[in-house]
């Protein structure tokens, strides 16, 4: 019987180590990995992190690729896909000298958003990184991003290219309209890359009422990535939305890439608000899946009986007084 007694009390001893153990340290990170359990009514997001210097065989082998993501992600009960800006450049290794960003526009169009929708079927909401889209005879390029939502495929367009994108050949224009697309009841806008840092794109989607940012990215440096994962948790608080960074990775023709997958939350009750951001990536193809707290975000828009401090739902005139 002393014996029992004994044991128990060791075994006792020995569970309380394994919780003390487990415990968060004081002063960790606030950073944890990009891994999500499943929420109830909850939307499944994943990030697809490219490598722009990846070679494929064929211009066949490169869709086959983007395709097969695209299944993938349907098969695995996806809701949001993303990937990066400039991804679809990829198409341009195959491309005749004559003319490249024109022949790329026309594979988009006729091979690769039709394989991507019949991938993807008709509940994911699909945004396609983005290209440089140039039309036949024009002498300058958009900035697109292909997104597919019910089945159908709508553009996006860069609103404010970088000032190296300008001088580009062929010159990127800024787009004209930032569209707002109705999705599960609630709305949902992307913002490609520089567009996520502008304060005046901002304060236009607070007025929208967004509940979610699609961000493709392309950063070429740290100084690059920091702007834009700082931008993006700065975006889920002031708008009350979830935000997703998709980096574009890797080198071609000394065109160098860096980024982290990210996803960010407004902080507010009941909401686990950390920041969910991947390690620095320079090279591969990698996912990253998160869970949205759809309903969660879709109720911030009401308030409770006490009322929360929601930033979001603030709308104060006030003037600027020089002194």
């Amino acid at each position: 019987m002393r014996y029992t007694f004994l044991f128990a009390a060791v075994a006792l001893v020995a569970v309380a180590m394994v919780v003390t153990c487990r415990r968060q340290p004081v002063g960790a990170p606030d950073t944890v990995p990009a891994v999500d359990a499943p929420l109830a009514g909850g939307l499944k997001a994943r990030v697809v992190s490219w490598d722009i210097g990846l070679g494929f065989a064929s211009e066949v082998d490169w869709i086959a690729r983007v395709v097969r993501e695209t299944r993938e992600a349907s098969a695995d009960g996806v809701d949001v896909l993303v990937f990066p800006e400039l991804f679809v450049s990829g198409l341009l290794a195959h491309a005749p000298d004559e003319c490249p960003h024109e022949w790329c526009t026309r594979r988009v169009n006729e091979v690769l958003l039709p394989a991507v929708q019949a991938a993807a079927g008709t509940e994911m909401l699909v945004c396609l990184g983005s290209y440089a889209h140039q039309d036949v005879n024009v002498t300058h390029a958009l900035n697109r991003s292909p997104v597919l939502l019910n089945g159908t495929w709508h553009f996006a367009d860069k609103i404010h290219p970088t000032q190296g994108e300008r001088i580009e050949d062929p010159p990127i224009r800024p787009g004209e309209v930032l569209p707002v697309f109705e999705f599960r009841g609630g709305r949902v806008a992307v913002v490609v890359c520089f567009t996520l840092e502008m304060p005046d794109v901002s304060a236009a989607l607070k007025k929208e009422g967004v509940q979610l940012l699609l961000a493709p990215t392309a950063t070429a440096d740290e100084d690059g990535v920091a702007r834009i994962l700082r931008t993006a948790s700065g975006r889920a608080v002031e708008l009350g939305a979830a935000v997703l960074v998709a980096p574009l990775v890797g080198e071609r023709d000394g065109w160098k890439n860096v980024g982290s997958a990210a996803f960010y939350l407004p902080a507010q009750a009941g909401i686990d608000h950390r920041p969910r951001e991947s390690p620095r990536r320079t090279a591969g193809i990698a996912r990253d899946d998160f869970n949205i707290p759809w309903q969660q975000l879709l109720g911030l828009r009401k308030q409770g009986v006490k009322p929360e401090t929601r930033p979001f739902l603030v709308e104060q005139p006030f003037r600027i007084e020089r002194r």
